[in-house]
């Protein structure tokens, strides 16, 4: 009996360390020099090139996810306050992603958010790679994001519904994902979602439960989507094709799928790709203007 006991004890200890996810607690933001998780200093040139443009850090006390910020030059009285949020891929780096838009914001005068959602576990795996710890939950994740919106839209003023999500690489697969949290279940800042060199999550808790029809037979409907894929980049470039019925089937409109011939970071290293897309942002707020 007391063997019994000890199984079961020990079986419920297992579940829990499995099940349990460590929360993020979104709270006060406050702008640091450093992030708290290691990330400025694991790549001090990137760090150096972004905070020479003028970007800040947006850290919680206690916590490792943080974002990074970018505006450009006189964006208080600019005609229009947007934000490019960019979401990082595996073993991601925030200043990094955010250098790859730099000069493209810019020129079109919108400004970034870049979003640290993974940071080193401390763990090493093959070839002494840093291993990563990532938020799990995307309702967390989206949670972050809004916050730090809300924080620049109380200093600025941001346009509800004409801000432009990114996601590169792992964070790709959670484009149906994010548009769904917006418009279902937060609060709607977004006009376009853009998807780089990953392929939908199908798998994800959340498209599950959006597959399921928990949310309705067309839970993405009015959403808009830019998909790119490389050629060079094994499977990516297929899996961007295959993720176009499955938001279409959701209710979303894929408006432009593109595969370029590039590899991995094809569409973060040229401008052709990320012009076409900010047409299609640009016009997509030009509907909402105009409506």
């Amino acid at each position: 009996m007391k063997r019994i006991r000890t199984l079961v004890f020990i079986w419920v200890i297992m579940m829990l360390s499995v099940h349990v996810t460590p929360l993020l607690h979104v709270g006060q933001f406050r702008e640091s020099h450093m992030d708290l998780a290691g990330i400025a200093k694991s790549d001090p040139e990137m760090y150096q090139r972004a905070t020479d443009a003028g970007a800040k850090t947006l850290v919680m006390e206690g916590q490792k996810p943080f974002l990074v910020y970018w505006l450009p030059e006189n964006f208080r009285n600019l005609p229009s306050h947007r934000l490019f949020v960019v979401l990082h891929g595996t073993n991601g780096n925030a200043y990094h992603h955010l250098a790859n838009f730099l000069d493209s914001a810019k020129k079109h005068h919108f400004g970034i958010l870049s979003v640290q959602w993974g940071w080193p576990s401390g763990k090493y795996g093959l070839k002494k790679k840093g291993r990563y710890k990532y938020i799990k939950d995307a309702r967390q994740t989206y949670r972050l994001i809004d916050s730090g919106i809300k924080y620049l839209d109380g200093l600025y003023s941001i346009q509800k519904t004409e801000c432009a999500w990114l996601g590169f690489s792992r964070s790709s697969t959670q484009c149906a994902v994010f548009a769904h949290l917006d418009k279902n279940e937060g609060q709607k800042w977004f006009a376009v979602f853009i998807a780089a060199s990953g392929g939908i999550g199908e798998n994800l808790p959340i498209m599950r439960e959006l597959a399921s029809g928990k949310f309705g037979d067309k839970p993405l409907r009015g959403q808009h989507f830019y998909l790119w894929g490389g050629k060079k980049d094994r499977s990516q470039g297929e899996n961007m094709r295959e993720s176009k019925p499955i938001i279409e089937q959701l209710g979303g409109s894929v408006d432009i799928l593109q595969i370029g011939k590039e590899g991995h970071g094809g569409f973060n290293h040229n401008p052709q790709y990320q012009e076409e897309a900010w047409r299609l942002w640009a016009s997509l707020c030009s509907e909402k203007t105009h409506k």
